[in-house]
């Protein structure tokens, strides 16, 4: 009986501990899966879309000041691993407030093609030639070096530098970067006219001729006669793409559809069948059959420009 008594009461006890045990487990249990599952909403935003949204929009903002500043950096390097060197040891010897702010301009990997337009800004009271080659020198390899620019833009601003290179005596150089300009550039009349300048002033007169912006290399040279410039006829058929053949004392010239025929001493040509007159007939010199220029260049439509400081004349098909 006694027994009976007891298990009873713990029957009882057991019932009491859990009927308390039971509802705090759940409730703290509830709370944690409630806790659980608001975490998981404020991470996929669910809570605030807005605020993601603009968190979101300045990470993006973040990230585009930091590609800019890597092009930055990588176009600084570009320049800078080339000509560094070259523009601090220019800077010891350069006095011109504009000219040291160009070099600088580009130890700081800042535009080449400004540092290069304020240094040209200043030739017109710039006296110190040295300084003026040397600073035109280290701005040529910038350009050179500078990834950055489009071949439109490294063509003008080689046009420029032979320019400086024209103020600085160093006529050679002039020529060479003038010339580069012009195969790029065949139809530029101002590079023409700085080249011709550049012949000029370093005393070489003789005949130039350029077709389509690059020199022809003759074995006779052209020569002027009765203001007329004759030329080397196989010379000036293979620039304008033409044929030359000779028939009878005759030089025949073809191209684009059209004949030329001229006799040799004769002051008369037939033009796809029609006779004109010659100012100057066509020669031979030195087993080489040489041709008025103008006549046989204009004829196949091509365009001719002279310039007499140095001699130079310039023919561009049309």
């Amino acid at each position: 009986m006694q027994k009976g008594k007891r298990f009873v009461a713990l029957v009882v006890g057991l019932v009491l501990v859990f009927s308390f045990v039971l509802p705090a487990w759940a409730r703290a249990g509830g709370e944690k899966r409630w806790t659980w599952e608001y975490e998981l909403e404020l991470e996929a935003g669910l809570p605030d879309d807005g605020q993601q949204d603009a968190d979101q929009e300045q990470e993006r903002t973040r990230e585009r000041e930091r590609e800019r500043e890597q092009i930055k950096i990588k176009n600084g390097k570009s320049v800078a691993g080339h000509v560094y060197k070259g523009v601090e040891n220019a800077l010891l010897h350069v006095k011109n407030p504009v000219a040291r702010a160009a070099l600088t301009a580009i130890l700081e990997g800042r535009s080449v093609a400004e540092a290069v337009y304020e240094a040209k800004a200043q030739l017109g009271s710039w006296k110190d030639a040295d300084e003026i080659a040397s600073v035109t020198e280290q701005l040529e390899t910038a350009v050179e070096a500078d990834t950055t620019l489009d071949a439109g833009t490294r063509t003008q601003l080689k046009k420029h530098l032979g320019v400086m290179y024209l103020k600085a005596g160093k006529f050679k150089n002039a020529r060479e970067l003038l010339e580069t300009v012009l195969e790029q550039e065949p139809g530029d009349e101002e590079a023409y006219q700085q080249l011709d300048q550049a012949y000029a002033a370093s005393g070489d007169l003789q005949v130039k001729v350029y077709v389509k912006g690059k020199g022809l290399q003759f074995d006779v040279p052209p020569r002027i006669e009765n203001d007329r410039v004759l030329i080397p006829v196989r010379f000036l058929a293979e620039g304008l793409g033409a044929t030359v053949n000779y028939d009878n004392g005759e030089v025949i010239i073809k191209n684009r559809g059209s004949t030329i025929r001229l006799a040799i001493g004769s002051n008369k040509a037939l033009v796809d069948g029609v006779t004109v007159d010659l100012d100057v007939p066509a020669q031979v010199v030195d087993g080489r059959t040489l041709v008025p220029l103008r006549f046989v260049s204009e004829k196949f439509k091509a365009k001719v420009d002279y310039y007499g400081g140095s001699n130079l004349v310039a023919v561009q098909p049309l």
